[in-house]
């Protein structure tokens, strides 16, 4: 993406949605959040991609302990990519941090655009204790970035490699993955607002499900205003698909948002990644439909439908819309 669309989108601060309003953001919630990525992607999927993503990280960072929050709250930009798996030897405890070394990470979406990352990284807790799943926020400066992001979708994401020659990161930018769970004591304090509530596991990835509900709705957009429009696709039930999933998402969220147990229960947070996953590939689907119905011009690239279905695929590939791996609902 350019710098300046980059730029729009952090002025109007729809990189803070879900920053809490004591830090500078809108201090909303999930379902904003969803409809807002939905929003922008029925315009350009990557645009919505990187809203969802650097969006959702800075309810991560809000987590943080408070240093770490000053850090990046207080700067003019909130920009904060995600890498949720660094690969490498874990990292290592000593006197005052964790050193990282020779790690690197794949799609890491925004690190074009940020000023940070958050990183996934197996480390120990403690000196002697086993490696475990942490958070750490590293300074995207100290990273080197790989030019590999040669995709069929999403390119105006820039999600490339980086990799960590060497990196010493202090104890304030790191927090347990556990942490993140409201059914867990947070080490640091957590806002008291709902999407605090509200477990990772369950709710993490729901704004990337606006970004195929965009998508759908911007297939169909187009193919309404094409010659192919005239044929016999069921628009009105293709519409109603894209309808019912966004109304299924936001049902769940309401439910996990008011669930006597923080976080949801396990049929709960269950459901809702099922939901996800449904959501995505059914309008995956429609964006497909869509694609086959609009003839063999929509091979050239100044088809807009043909931009919109590579998106759609690249994005319905992100392990989230995997139905094989969330279909089952704990009985």
């Amino acid at each position: 993406m350019p710098a300046e669309a980059v730029r729009l989108l952090d002025d109007a601060r729809l990189f803070d949605v879900l920053t809490p309003r004591v830090w500078g953001g809108g201090g909303l919630g999930f379902a904003t959040a969803l409809l807002t990525t939905e929003e922008l992607s029925r315009g350009c999927a990557s645009v919505g991609w990187l809203r969802a993503v650097m969006g959702g990280n800075t309810w991560t960072v809000a987590q943080f302990p408070v240093e770490a929050r000053q850090e990046v709250f207080s700067a003019p930009s909130t920009r904060v990519a995600l890498q949720l798996r660094l690969s490498g030897p874990p990292a290592r405890r000593v006197p005052g941090g964790y050193l990282l070394r020779g790690m690197w990470g794949r799609f890491c979406s925004g690190i074009d655009h940020a000023e940070w990352i958050v990183a996934g990284v197996s480390a120990p807790a403690a000196p002697g204790a086993a490696p475990e799943p942490h958070l750490m926020l590293l300074p995207q400066e100290r990273t080197v970035g790989i030019d590999d992001w040669h995709t069929s979708g999403l390119r105006g994401t820039g999600s490339r490699s980086f990799t960590v020659p060497e990196l010493l990161v202090p104890d304030h930018r790191v927090l347990p993955l556990s942490a993140l769970d409201p059914g867990s004591p947070s080490p640091h304090g957590r806002p008291r607002t709902t999407p605090y509530r509200m477990a990772f596991a369950a709710v993490g990835t729901v704004a990337l499900a606006g970004v195929l509900l965009g998508a759908a709705r911007a297939a169909l957009d187009a193919y309404a205003g094409s010659p192919s429009g005239a044929s016999g696709l069921d628009v009105s039930a293709l519409t109603a698909t894209v309808d019912t999933a966004r109304a299924m998402l936001l049902a769940d969220l309401d439910t996990v948002a008011a669930s006597s147990t923080p976080g949801g229960t396990p049929e709960e947070r269950a459901r809702m990644r099922r939901d996800i996953a449904y959501a995505g590939t059914r309008c995956r689907a429609v964006v497909n439909a869509v694609y086959e119905a609009s003839g063999s011009a929509v091979i050239y690239d100044d088809a807009p439908v043909q931009r919109i279905w590579r998106d759609a695929n690249a994005a319905a590939q992100h392990p989230t819309f995997d139905l094989r791996r969330w279909g089952a609902t704990p009985s």
